[in-house]
């Protein structure tokens, strides 16, 4: 649903809109037009990593930037952002042309979790390079935008009226509006966002393809099919969590057993007089003492 509302040619108003929200681009410095580029990154290597991107647009100004949008937790994940943007930086520049053509490498990463948990409760958050003390960039090609979701929904309920709002927020409601886990609306959100449809066009055409694209067939179709397999996943998941635990369980009786032994010998116990207190034969007992 994200790839093809914000990732399609024929809705390009929709995603330069959305892409001016989020980075806060006003007047002379805003989006005119995006080029929709392929959102897969070929292996430089043959066991290299092939990563498959969500948007990835080429904007007027010859900047390069890509969107990705990630519901559940995922380890590493600031790790793997970087290794995306790495990738585009450096696919950037063709052979034989000079550093100085490089273009500013824009990540911005949607997640309905914190990414730094332990260092903020915004919901939009920005990254650069910059000297430790005196703060200035080290290039401004590099710029990481982390929004979490999560975050904005209770920034929402307890802020809403308070609060003056940011671009971003129709956007964010727009994607936090619907819990896909419980399938519900939340009503108060998407009343408010209606409201502000009617004063904004272009909130109001993204609303109304979002409609379209919900109804879609194809659309629901594929939705059930991702849906199954991310449950599947989670159950081979929890599967082989349970697994491990039990193995676990056995192999620290095992190591208790062991070191119980190797106390009972240490105090003069003869192999023949352990297993008979153990209810072990001597032949399991050398097989014990052997494995440790």
């Amino acid at each position: 649903m994200f790839k093809q509302m914000f990732g399609h040619p024929s809705r390009k108003s929709i995603t330069m809109a959305f892409l001016n929200a989020l980075l806060h681009r006003t007047g002379d410095d805003r989006i005119v037009d995006v080029q929709f580029e392929n959102t897969e990154l070929t292996k430089e290597t043959e066991e290299g990593k092939t990563g498959r991107l969500d948007v990835l647009v080429r904007t007027d100004r010859g900047e390069r930037i890509h969107v990705e949008i990630q519901i559940i937790p995922q380890y590493g994940m600031p790790e793997r952002l970087l290794y995306y943007w790495a990738r585009l930086f450096s696919s950037s520049l063709s052979k034989g042309e000079p550093y100085a053509t490089l273009p500013p490498t824009i990540m911005i990463a949607i997640l309905n979790y914190p990414l730094f948990p332990h260092e903020t409760d915004r919901f939009h958050t920005v990254f650069h390079i910059r000297e430790d003390e005196e703060q200035f960039l080290w290039s401004p090609h590099l710029e990481f935008h982390a929004l979490d979701l999560s975050q904005f929904m209770v920034k929402w309920k307890k802020y809403r009226r308070d609060v003056k709002r940011s671009p971003e927020w129709p956007w964010l409601m727009m994607l936090s509006a619907v819990d896909s886990r419980t399938k519900k609306i939340d009503e108060q959100m998407l009343h408010e966002l209606e409201g502000i449809a009617m004063t904004e066009q272009e909130i109001l055409e993204a609303l109304e393809e979002w409609q379209s694209l919900s109804v879609d067939p194809e659309n629901r179709y594929a939705y059930e099919m991702r849906l199954k397999w991310l449950l599947d996943q989670l159950s081979n998941i929890r599967g082989e969590r349970q697994a491990g635990l039990e193995q676990g369980r056995e192999e620290g009786m095992k190591q208790k057993e062991r070191e119980m032994i190797r106390k009972m010998i240490e105090k003069g116990m003869s192999i023949a007089e352990i297993a008979n207190i153990l209810d072990l034969t001597e032949e399991e007992m050398r097989e014990r003492l052997k494995d440790s």
